[in-house]
């Protein structure tokens, strides 16, 4: 038999996170948006101040939320060795196991770990974002605005630098 914990979405389990934590937060509800350039497109969001989130898995198993910048890419040697790991040895989801992993579409990966094998970490550069970031909550068209430290107080990622720019 099934708990009622594993019948809700991961939206609705990181929307009781999020509201337990106490943190202020504000939810947009929008046009389903699954890409930084979807977002220009049809949002009145700030680019710049969007966050996307790429998950990966390590070898070993483990599942990675690397948050950045969505106008920036992950730097796998850089998050790698975060991690004390081989480049080798970490590869991003395909979007079956995002799907299978994360129970969200490609698109909609959030910052917020629903597993208890799985570890965030957030670009340095996130923490430079004013006033407030824009992430993902698992459904593509809902989009959480708070600040760089509550994101991180909420989402006890380790902050690292691992992004590079788009070019």
């Amino acid at each position: 038999m099934m708990h009622v914990a594993e019948q809700k979405t991961a939206y609705e389990r990181i929307v009781e996170r999020i509201d337990g934590s106490g943190f202020p937060y504000q939810m947009h509800d929008h046009v389903a948006t699954r890409t930084v350039d979807d977002a220009e497109r049809n949002l009145s969001f700030d680019v710049r101040r969007i966050v996307k989130t790429v998950a990966f898995r390590t070898r070993s198993g483990a599942v990675i939320l690397a948050a950045l910048r969505g106008v920036r890419r992950v730097n796998y040697a850089r998050l790698a060795a975060l991690l004390e790991i081989n480049r080798r040895d970490l590869a991003a989801l395909s979007p079956d196991q995002v799907r299978q992993l994360l129970g969200v579409d490609p698109g909609s990966v959030s910052p917020f770990s629903l597993g208890p094998d799985t570890l965030i970490f957030i670009d340095s550069e996130v923490l430079d974002i004013r006033p407030t970031l824009y992430c993902g909550t698992g459904r593509p068209d809902r989009t959480l605005e708070l600040t760089p430290a509550d994101l991180v107080g909420v989402t006890g990622g380790r902050i690292g630098a691992f992004s590079r720019s788009e070019e």
